[in-house]
């Protein structure tokens, strides 16, 4: 859509929430448990920056834990409300979240497959982009991993790598962003410079 809204479509897991060490695998990973969940700090003062600088703020998260096994989907959502409601404590909210449950290698039958929404995908952006009247072209993918990327360039949008040192597993030099970014703080000030220079 030529002439729409524009926005910044937020990963979660790493970007605005710590990443935990999973159980099975020993990394860093989405956390599982509602206790486990805390803010990286200054997130939710990007993420209102980003809303004040006239931006729609869409969250878009992969979250297979239940398709795996390792998490009930009761869970999973538990951990979305623990998140949005630390948020709200300090005046950020989003415009919009998309979460994607499905994992192609699952244990899930209901959950398990192959779709468009999984990111790389652009299925969680398409959607959100029809829904709120976005302009693809215009808006930027902020995420801590080379599937963040792939899903904003395949949408259309620029793309802001978050140098997350957690989830350094998750990336390559094979997909090269058009902004690498310390934090999801450095992200909002320089989309925000950029929309005012």
């Amino acid at each position: 859509m030529t002439g729409g809204a524009r926005a910044a479509f937020v990963d979660r897991d790493g970007v605005i929430n710590d990443l935990v060490e999973d159980p099975a695998s020993a990394r860093p990973e989405s956390p599982l448990r509602v206790e486990d969940v805390t803010l990286i700090p200054d997130a939710a003062a990007a993420l209102r920056r980003l809303s004040q600088s006239g931006l729609l703020v869409v969250g878009v998260s992969n979250q297979p834990a239940a398709a795996k096994g390792k998490a009930s989907l009761e869970q999973l959502m538990a951990i979305q409300e623990r998140v949005v409601d630390l948020l709200a404590e300090q005046g950020a909210r989003f415009d919009a979240f998309r979460i994607c449950l499905h994992h192609p290698r699952g244990t899930d039958s209901q959950l398990t497959r192959r779709c468009d929404c999984r990111k790389p995908a652009p299925g969680m952006l398409l959607d959100a982009a029809q829904e709120l009247g976005i302009d693809l072209q215009r808006s930027w993918m902020i995420g801590d991993t080379d599937a963040d990327v792939q899903a904003g360039r395949a949408a259309g949008c620029r793309t802001a790598l978050v140098m997350q040192p957690l989830s350094a597993h998750k990336r390559s030099e094979t997909t090269p962003p058009d902004l690498v970014v310390s934090s999801l703080a450095d992200a909002a000030q320089r989309l925000v410079k950029e929309a005012v220079d």
